[in-house]
């Protein structure tokens, strides 16, 4: 692995294929990392949940918002080139645009997510008039600090 510098919240990476780049449950980093080349997998309760090999694809945000331990695993499928924000937290202080892009990208997780759901739902027999739960303790409103 070599570290290159790039600003003092940003460094380039590199890890070859097979390298665990986050660890499921593995302490806080406080950084994000962003795909600038290859592939990856991400696996959650050891369970393949997806390839990615979109460029500028991030990683790492639900840990650095929740301030909680990795929600899954991200390993290295082929060699891989990455952006590292270290501070991730102060950084996007001070870029409350790239804010805005993690939401909308956290807003398609959820919406995919949901479409899965249903589509399970539906897929088990169960009748329509069954009703979809979600956690009511993620909404909040906009003057609680957490949000």
């Amino acid at each position: 692995m070599t570290e290159t510098p790039t600003q003092n919240w940003l460094r380039f990476d590199y890890f070859p294929a097979g390298r665990i780049l986050m660890q499921q449950g593995g302490p806080l980093s406080g950084s994000l990392i962003v795909l600038k080349e290859g592939e990856v997998e991400i696996i959650r309760d050891e369970k393949f949940v997806a390839s990615i090999r979109q460029p500028g694809a991030i990683f790492g945000e639900m840990s650095v918002l929740l301030g909680r331990p990795h929600s899954a695993t991200v390993r290295a499928v082929t060699d891989v080139q990455l952006y590292i924000i270290d501070n991730a937290i102060e950084v996007l202080e001070a870029h409350p645009s790239w804010l805005l892009q993690i939401a909308r990208l956290l807003a398609q997780r959820v919406n995919a997510t949901t479409a899965q759901l249903v589509a399970l739902k539906q897929k088990a027999g169960e009748e329509e008039d069954d009703v979809l739960i979600l956690p009511t303790s993620i909404y909040s409103n906009w003057s609680d600090p957490q949000v």
